[in-house]
């Protein structure tokens, strides 16, 4: 059972990313093209003891479709119980994060360093699909290390176990971010096993996208901070998916209208104050591509109101104009 049909055609994920994937950045997504999304990473044992602001991050948006919820944990039961929130909630899918590299979670065994216990990893595999109707996938790092990559050998696990799908961000633990990404880990790992295989990592245009998928087989693509700040790139990996044309590329003036857009829908979500500041980075980031620069400006952390953005904004694209006249 898969959460699309990742059979008939190539599918674009938008991966939960923290602090961002919220309703606001989802329904934007969405629109643009993304064909499945999750809210930010869940921890299990917080949602099983109904952790008030864990349920607040589960919230989905009315009509919302095609959404999973990624969990980490290392507990067999403690997953699979979340997981059966998971379905409750309404999601579509449940996935197992075993690939964030971040001290605070490999430090209590879960995320990547998961990757160093395959036994422990079949058994939350197989204790989750037992106890639930919808899919069940993971997320994997090529290994812990250098010294021990072993995405072949896990996603075998994987399959055996009852996962539906299987996304592997192709680099190591160690290697965090950088450098670039092993595709070739990827397509091994299609080549290993029969289930689908999603790859991420180093995506950046629409083209990465379609370059991936060419080089790797790979039966979707998965886009983490290539969105950051840039919605359009999923509106743009469907057109060459389904027309092999590219998109129209977006003006200034739909970006900082996107922009704006989804300013307001954080502020509907968190209030003002917390929304704002919630919002600064992804501002900056939408100003990244605005105005071309690499610097973020750093007026943009000191904005307090939606108002105060609309006017930054709107001054700044109107700069940008009369500059290009």
């Amino acid at each position: 059972m898969l959460p699309l049909n990742l059979r008939d055609r190539p599918a674009v994920f938008a991966a939960p990313l923290a602090g961002v994937s919220d309703i606001a950045y989802r329904s934007i997504v969405k629109r643009m093209g993304a064909d499945y999304c999750f809210p930010e990473m869940i921890a299990s044992e917080g949602l099983i003891r109904d952790n008030g602001r864990t349920m607040d991050m589960m919230r989905l948006y009315e009509g919302e479709t095609n959404v999973g919820c990624q969990l980490f944990g290392t507990r067999p039961g403690a997953v699979a119980h979340a997981a059966q929130v998971v379905e409750q909630q309404g999601f579509n899918s449940a996935d197992l994060n075993c690939g964030c590299p971040v001290h605070k979670v490999v430090d209590k065994n879960g995320g990547a360093a998961l990757l160093k216990t395959p036994l422990l990893l079949g058994q939350i595999i197989e204790e989750s699909v037992k106890r639930i109707s919808i899919p069940f996938s993971i997320k994997i790092r090529s290994g812990w290390d250098k010294k021990s990559i072993n995405y072949v050998e896990i996603g075998k696990v994987a399959e055996q176990s009852g996962a539906a799908y299987i996304t592997l961000h192709a680099r190591t633990q160690s290697e965090m971010f950088l450098p670039e990404a092993h595709w070739d880990h990827i397509a091994e790992l299609k080549q290993s096993v029969k289930i689908p295989v999603i790859g991420n990592g180093n995506i950046w245009t629409a083209e990465d996208a379609i370059r991936m998928i060419k080089e790797t087989g790979c039966d979707g693509v998965m886009i983490a901070s290539g969105s950051l700040g840039n919605p359009f790139i999923f509106r743009e990996i469907r057109s060459l998916l389904e027309s092999g044309t590219p998109a129209a590329p977006a003006t200034n003036q739909e970006r900082v209208l996107v922009c704006l857009e989804h300013v307001k829908k954080m502020v509907e979500l968190f209030g003002e104050g917390p929304g704002i500041r919630r919002a600064r980075k992804l501002i900056g980031w939408y100003y990244q591509y605005i105005s071309g620069r690499k610097r973020i400006d750093q007026k943009l952390f000191q904005v307090d109101t939606y108002a105060e953005v609309e006017r930054y904004l709107t001054e700044a694209l109107t700069k940008l104009q009369e500059k290009a006249a």
